[in-house]
């Protein structure tokens, strides 16, 4: 993303999976991380000399400075859960993860309509599938 895609209030985003297009209120705040995505963005712009909300200025493997791709984020994130020294166990969290609990969390907090729509989905059963808490609740007695 680019940050040429805020504008009038609200981050566009155009999904790369299946094109659903979303207009995100930058004002948009998740109280469990106290920020607001527009704070969010703000933090991406410090030091940042691109026009992407990701960018590095490392050079490794010989690749160019630049915005960051998916498997970057990826690779990063893994190396990130492996140092926090989570016991993740055979399967552990993968960074997609962050969507869904992202989901769970708005859910919680605006209802399963606002989530299905901002995680860009046209049916709700695609939803369920993202909001379902993967056992691990518990089962009241």
């Amino acid at each position: 993303m680019k940050f040429s895609d805020v504008k009038d209030g609200r981050l566009f985003v155009t999904q790369s999976k299946k094109g659903n297009k979303l207009a995100i209120p930058v004002s948009l705040e998740l109280p469990e991380i106290d920020m607001t995505l527009s704070e969010g963005i703000a933090l991406c712009q410090q030091n940042n000399p691109s026009e992407y909300f990701i960018y590095s200025v490392t050079r490794r493997h010989g690749r160019k400075p630049g915005p960051v791709t998916p498997e970057n984020i990826t690779q990063a994130f893994a190396r990130a859960r492996a140092r926090c020294g989570l016991n993740t166990g055979a399967n552990p969290p993968t960074f997609h993860e962050i969507r869904s609990l992202s989901g769970r969390l708005y859910e919680a907090r605006k209802g399963e309509a606002f989530a299905q729509r901002l995680l860009g989905h046209k049916n709700l059963s695609m939803t369920k599938k993202y909001l379902d808490p993967r056992g691990d609740e518990y089962v009241l007695v």
